[in-house]
């Protein structure tokens, strides 16, 4: 007997807090206590498309995301844990890459395996290898931004803009404020950041953004050419995941532009490839970025040189995920609501 747990679980297209079986770790792996973990876009997109998400993973031969849609699922990827297996790593407080090989070999996802729970529970099994741990000066529910935070810088290290070029950065979420980060550190210059809502064009402002814009008053790429040199180079971060953004970028984007798809569109898409043909962009679809990026963002978290703290806006116990994702389908609500088994009820609460 392993024991159970409380945890949110997806069942039936929705989340209920249940309890289900404490998960056993294998080899190289160890059992955590959940300390906060960040809401991520993809759990909506998960728990609303599921059907897709599991197609995208099977047309594409991607084992690490399938999981049984008629088991319950605890989601949660974005977290911080305190070790509780005995061994080296003993009560730690640890972030890590979200990843745990089963007992066959595959890698799975924490958070979206049938075999794997996620932080959305109140254990959760690691890969020793993946673990980082943080710095006690650190609060959990700030380090449990490293994951999203991590997506932005590491793709942005993985394309590598040089110095002087320019970038577009389409969506300030939580990714896409790492981006903008990641982009002013690099020296890049001018950075234009699209987002409709308020709140997260004053948080990409304070992350660095030289401009930013609301796409229902002006075009980006309109407030680009009037902010960059003629014919500076362009990458455009498409990090919003918004069914026809990419096709929009194709037809707006300057010639010769690079283009990141980092945010993942569920949904089938339609854009018209020609016209990026005709204008020799570059389009990178971005997954895996260097590893060592992790790591290196928790660093950035922990000397203050990226002010995690300022996207949390809004805690929930196990049993209020579900009106938590409701509430983040409005975009100027929140900007990263934290599970934290901890907190009771099932309202969305101030970050404490």
């Amino acid at each position: 007997m392993t024991g159970v747990m409380r945890a949110a679980v997806l069942r039936g297209g929705r989340f209920v807090e249940a309890e289900v079986a404490v998960p056993v770790p294998g080899p190289g792996q160890v059992l955590a206590e959940s300390l906060a973990t960040g809401i991520c876009g993809s759990d909506l997109s998960a728990a609303r498309h599921t059907e897709d998400f599991l197609r995208a993973s099977r047309d594409s031969g991607t084992e690490s995301f399938l999981f049984d849609p008629d088991a319950d699922l605890v989601m949660g990827h974005e977290l911080c844990a305190r070790v509780l297996s005995p061994g080296e790593w003993q009560g730690r407080t640890v972030v890590g890459l979200p990843w745990a090989l089963d007992a066959g070999g595959t890698l799975r996802t924490v958070g979206y395996s049938t075999t794997f729970p996620g932080g959305f529970g109140e254990r959760v099994v690691l890969q020793e290898a993946a673990l980082v741990p943080v710095p006690e000066h650190v609060p959990a529910p700030v380090a449990a931004l490293t994951e999203p935070l991590a997506v932005g810088f590491g793709n942005v290290a993985r394309a590598a803009p040089p110095p002087g070029s320019g970038a577009v950065v389409i969506g300030a979420g939580p990714i896409g404020l790492g981006a903008t980060a990641a982009l002013v550190e690099r020296g890049v210059a001018p950075v234009v950041v699209s987002e409709p809502s308020p709140r997260r064009r004053a948080l990409a402002e304070r992350f660095g953004a030289h401009v930013t814009v609301d796409p229902g008053a002006g075009d980006p790429f309109d407030v680009w050419s009037e902010a960059s040199e003629p014919g500076q180079a362009l990458t455009v971060l498409e990090c919003s995941g918004k069914a026809g953004m990419f096709d929009t970028v194709l037809h707006r984007a300057p010639r010769s532009t690079k283009v990141l798809l980092i945010g993942a569109c569920m949904t089938e898409d339609v854009f018209r490839p020609v016209v990026g043909i005709y204008k020799d962009i570059t389009v990178t679809m971005c997954m895996a970025y260097p590893p060592e990026e992790f790591a290196r963002t928790l660093g950035r978290i922990a000397d203050g040189t990226v002010d995690a703290a300022a996207l949390i806006t809004g805690e929930v116990g196990l049993g209020g995920v579900g009106a938590a994702l409701d509430t983040l389908r409005t975009p100027d609500d929140h900007v990263k609501v934290l599970v934290r088994p901890d907190v009771h009820g099932i309202g969305v609460h101030p970050p404490r």
